[in-house]
């Protein structure tokens, strides 16, 4: 089994989260420590953001800290923990409201598209968008 970075590493469809996880200095943190729970978007996610708006994103490592922050939980949630809890709280120190239902699991009204990647220090879940911290704008298209 591998850590949640490595488990990135080897994902072909989750590279810009992975990106910005660097960019924000928080590789270290998961890769060694732990566990979280990590949302993850998909690259397709990303491809919606404006292409000048991912740019000032990626160079704007404070903020970044916040927006990457605010995928990770701290401690182990599985689909089926997640199913029985209406809100969780960030890294970042918001919470993350989630809902279950007969069509799927969803955080902040983000499906889950693919749930329990198992990790040595986590689990990681891709969902179909970028989640936006209530302190930060991010227009899209």
């Amino acid at each position: 089994m591998k850590n949640i970075i490595e488990t990135l590493e080897d994902s072909e469809n989750l590279t810009v989260f992975l990106e910005l996880v660097r960019i924000a200095g928080m590789e270290p943190m998961l890769r060694e420590r732990g566990p979280f729970t990590v949302f993850v978007p998909t690259d397709e996610a990303f491809s919606r953001v404006q292409k000048q708006r991912m740019d000032e994103i990626r160079q704007d490592a404070d903020k970044l800290l916040l927006i990457v922050s605010y995928h990770v939980v701290p401690g182990q949630l599985t689909s089926e923990d997640l199913k029985s809890i209406t809100a969780v709280r960030s890294s970042l120190g918001t919470d993350l409201i989630i809902r279950s239902s007969d069509q799927g699991i969803t955080v902040n009204s983000v499906p889950i598209v693919e749930a329990d990647a198992f990790c040595t220090n986590g689990i990681c879940h891709a969902i179909n968008s970028a989640l936006v911290p209530p302190t930060i704008e991010i227009i899209t298209p």
